[in-house]
């Protein structure tokens, strides 16, 4: 049962933080909460731990953060999106061209705003998808 519950919150992260990206940047940002899953340490050993770290995933967390009150409405088709691509980056099926990942951040967030992981770590970039810019911050490689 909680494995629905895991999948859920994990569509509706992968919702509020890439709704308007493309469906390989959805699947990334799934890749950076199941890779951090995968290798345990301070941010969660599973998807609800990782998922409610504070300050980890604004979207979840940040109570400034205007999309933590915002939620899918009943039909949604980019929701229904996101729930597939939740449930098989789970399973396996889906891999992201990205390898290694377990941060970003979107060009949204410029000069001070940019995180300060990011400005410490620019060897770390893994890659951009849209907007989103991917980072291997633990430097490991995911199989």
């Amino acid at each position: 049962m909680w494995s629905y519950y895991e999948i859920v919150m994990l569509a509706l992260t992968i919702w509020r933080e890439a709704r308007g990206e493309t469906r390989e940047a959805k699947i990334a940002v799934a890749h950076t909460i199941v890779n951090r899953v995968n290798n345990p340490g301070w941010w969660g050993t599973d998807i609800i731990s990782v998922l409610t770290k504070k300050w980890q995933y604004s979207s979840m967390t940040d109570p400034n953060d205007r999309q933590l009150t915002n939620w899918p409405k009943t039909g949604d088709p980019v929701f229904s999106e996101c729930l597939e691509i939740a449930r098989s980056v789970v399973d396996g099926s889906h891999k992201s061209s990205l390898k290694g990942i377990d941060s970003y951040y979107d060009d949204s967030l410029k000069g001070n705003a940019i995180p300060k992981w990011a400005k410490e770590n620019p060897d770390r970039l893994v890659g951009k998808i849209g907007r989103l810019n991917f980072y291997n911050l633990d430097k490991d490689v995911e199989r």
